[in-house]
């Protein structure tokens, strides 16, 4: 081998000589200690979502008793429900007075032995009088009333260490329990009116007009998660987004780091759901009881956690809404397919416009120079409108999805009047 091998000709003729230095790396290459880092803020993310979904939905239900009830406010129309409140104020009634001794006394020697069938009878049809009271606008008042008490109540007990609390809510052996006195004292009402008079001036113990709502034996141990979660409850959810947007800003690959960082997203909405599917079985074994069927407690569980539900699904279909506009402006064939028919469809209008007599200004000159910032903007203003939105669901997402692509459509429909014909027809193939 020659020194000739080791040299390269230049346009002179030349030579020059090589240094043996190895390349200067590629400013497009991601770093180690960036893809070290991008995949620890998506673990950090990963964890913080379904975090912050929880802290967000105990804040909400803890502290805004009008939010709380309205919660609730449907469990009254439940079928369910009804018939769990119904045989309970009915049986705290019945069990108050001897309706069988009663009636025997009533009846002659050979129709003594009536005195149990007709009292069942009795019961039966004081459950039907109090099912259409039940029914009606009168009980969701109740309803709605003892909730907004209870709410307080239960406030204290998940806040207080004391664990004692008076009202509308008691805890008794492990349980939370809503007091239903004055349903109790409306159903009575009803069936003396209905003609079961024997009912007249029955004093129910408060402790027999209660239904349990909440299994609260691990109440304790879970107060202080609560309160850490409720201070936190602006905190996680800021953290949790600053690192899935930081998983994608510290690395150079951005456009696909930013689909990773929304399957990430996705992954942790799904992993809470699954989560609550679990949670919802092991509190339906705790709850039902002999008062209290499954179908009471299901329905009381998912009418708690609907909103966290909801949430949890809209904050999914916004991480696939953020993947598809990733891949929409990458390589792609598909993406290059679409961006170009929206390209030309884009350009279609604003031919038809300017054929029509429209002439471009100066604020087309403006959007045009700063036309990729405003999109940004949009995007920013879109994402700052579904944190401020008061419990935003799916509807929302794609709401604000939409109106941001009808704006950035208009930004581009402008931007268009400062580009050049040629480069115009250029973008459109």
């Amino acid at each position: 081998m020659t020194d000739a091998d080791d040299t390269k000709s230049t346009p002179e003729g030349g030579a020059e000589p090589t240094t043996g230095a190895p390349p200067t790396a590629s400013p497009g290459i991601t770093k180690r200690w960036q893809k070290v880092t991008s995949v620890v803020l998506l673990v950090v993310g990963f964890i913080l979502i379904p975090l912050s979904a929880v802290a967000v939905w105990s804040h909400n239900q803890l502290t805004n008793t009008d939010r709380y009830v309205d919660t609730v406010s449907p469990l009254a129309a439940n079928p369910d429900i009804q018939q769990t409140v119904a045989t309970v104020v009915v049986n705290a009634l019945f069990d108050q007075v001897d309706a069988t001794s009663r009636i025997k006394s009533a009846l002659p020697s050979r129709a003594k032995f009536l005195g149990a069938p007709l009292s069942n009878a009795m019961q039966g049809y004081a459950t039907d009088v109090t099912e259409r009271l039940l029914a009606s606008d009168q009980f969701q008042t109740l309803w709605d009333k003892a909730n907004r008490v209870a709410h307080a109540q239960l406030v204290a007990l998940l806040t207080d260490d004391s664990g004692q609390a008076k009202g509308a809510v008691s805890v008794k052996n492990g349980q939370v329990s809503l007091n239903l006195s004055e349903v109790v004292t409306k159903v009575q009402d009803r069936l003396v009116g209905a003609g079961l008079t024997f009912l007249d001036g029955v004093d129910v113990p408060p402790r027999s007009a209660t239904i349990n709502v909440v299994d609260s034996k691990g109440l304790s141990s879970a107060r202080s998660y609560l309160g850490l979660l409720d201070t936190l409850a602006w905190v996680l959810p800021v953290l949790g987004f600053a690192a899935l947007i930081g998983s994608a800003l510290v690395v150079r690959t951005r456009r696909r780091a930013t689909i990773r960082a929304s399957v990430v997203l996705v992954a942790a909405c799904a992993f809470t759901l699954v989560l609550l599917a679990i949670v919802r079985s092991l509190y339906l074994d705790a709850a039902t009881s002999t008062n209290v069927s499954r179908d009471t407690a299901s329905a009381v569980y998912d009418i708690l956690v609907r909103n966290l539900r909801y949430g949890l699904i809209a904050l999914a279909v916004l991480g696939v809404i953020v993947a598809l506009v990733a891949s929409f402006v990458g390589p792609s064939e598909p993406a290059v397919k679409a961006r170009a028919l929206a390209s030309a469809g884009i350009t279609g209008v604003r031919r038809r416009a300017e054929d029509a007599g429209y002439r471009p200004n100066s604020l087309e000159v403006f959007v045009g120079h700063h036309r990729h910032g405003l999109e940004l903007g949009v995007a920013g203003l879109a994402v700052v409108a579904l944190v401020l939105w008061n419990a935003p669901g799916i509807g929302t997402v794609l709401f604000l999805a939409v109106v941001a692509l009808i704006v950035v459509g208009f930004i581009e429909f402008l931007a268009r009047g400062a580009i050049p014909e040629s480069a115009d027809e250029q973008s459109a193939a």
